[in-house]
């Protein structure tokens, strides 16, 4: 985004004023309270283990060429073609002990009439006891998939980020805390297992990549982080409609409050107190390199 400065040049204004400390921001309060976001995944996307899987379950590979943690049995993929996109099934599990030791698990698996096993070194007994799932890191379940397809599909959501996707896969600027219609749930991709298409309130189509698993349980990006049940307009009533409108696009303007710079950017990694000829100001910094200058609350200079 291109550099905004308004007001006077920053280097003549204040050369040779010193600033206070870093102030850290308090981190928000945090309550034991479950939001409907987080309840809603752990209600339909319950973790289980690998021995519960039935014969037949299906998973949705999202890499050209075969994981180093299968192993292929003959007849194989040529390396001329490509994984992405085909269906592996579960065909069941063995118990093996090559080396006459403790039996451990193999899960079986086929594709197009090619099969492949994937070594847990784990026994049934831990298997039960730990609820193991391998990490198939290009393998997207697709019941679950298929679950979280039959429950938002054509929802309307409240979006709460702007970075969204196109067909392409490639990043765009969208815009957050804005009503979306749910078109589909699709495969996504390594790490993100889920892409959910949209339509905003203005017509355009795009994409997000979550996780199904609860913030409390994953640091990747989850449900509740991307999305909202509620309007959430309703909890910021007394913002007028020209500041809301730069809020859903992740933007500022001069007059701005803090409430409502923070809303649109984010909490600043860094707050200094100013003293200057004329008061005292205060500066938010960003990690992006933007910064913002308040005067009397009300944003005076920005750059972004």
């Amino acid at each position: 985004m291109a550099a905004v400065l308004l007001g006077v040049s920053l280097s003549s204004c204040f050369t040779g004023v010193e600033s206070t400390g870093k102030i850290t921001l308090p981190e928000e309060t945090k309550t034991e309270k479950q939001s409907p976001e987080d309840a809603f995944i752990e209600s339909y996307f319950v973790p289980q283990g690998c021995d519960s899987w039935r014969v037949g379950k299906t998973f949705y590979y999202t890499d050209e060429k075969l994981s180093f943690v299968f192993q292929a049995e003959q007849p194989t993929f040529p390396d001329s073609v490509s994984l992405k996109g085909k269906i592996f099934t579960y065909t069941g599990s063995a118990e093996e002990s090559p080396f006459g030791g403790e039996k451990k698990v193999v899960l079986l698996f086929e594709c197009e009439g090619h099969r492949f096993r994937y070594d847990t070194d784990k026994t049934r007994a831990e298997i039960a006891r730990l609820k193991y799932t391998p990490l198939i890191p290009p393998f997207i379940d697709l019941d679950d998939l298929n679950t979280a397809r039959s429950l938002l599909k054509g929802r309307t959501l409240y979006i709460k980020t702007p970075m969204w996707y196109n067909r392409e896969g490639e990043a765009i600027d969208g815009r957050k805390l804005v009503p979306v219609e749910v078109l589909d749930i699709r495969p996504g991709n390594n790490v993100l297992p889920v892409e959910v298409w949209f339509k905003d309130d203005k017509g355009n189509e795009a994409g997000v990549f979550m996780s199904l698993l609860t913030s409390e349980r994953s640091q990747y990006i989850t449900f509740d982080r991307l999305f909202s049940f509620s309007d959430p307009r309703l909890q910021y009533k007394e913002i007028q409609d020209e500041a809301w409108e730069q809020i859903t696009l992740g933007r500022v303007k001069k007059g701005m409050t803090k409430a409502e710079c923070k809303l649109s950017l984010g909490n600043p990694n860094e707050v200094k107190k100013i003293p200057t000829y004329s008061g005292l100001k205060e500066q938010w910094v960003y990690n992006t390199g933007a910064y913002l200058f308040f005067v009397d609350g009300l944003l005076s200079e920005y750059r972004l």
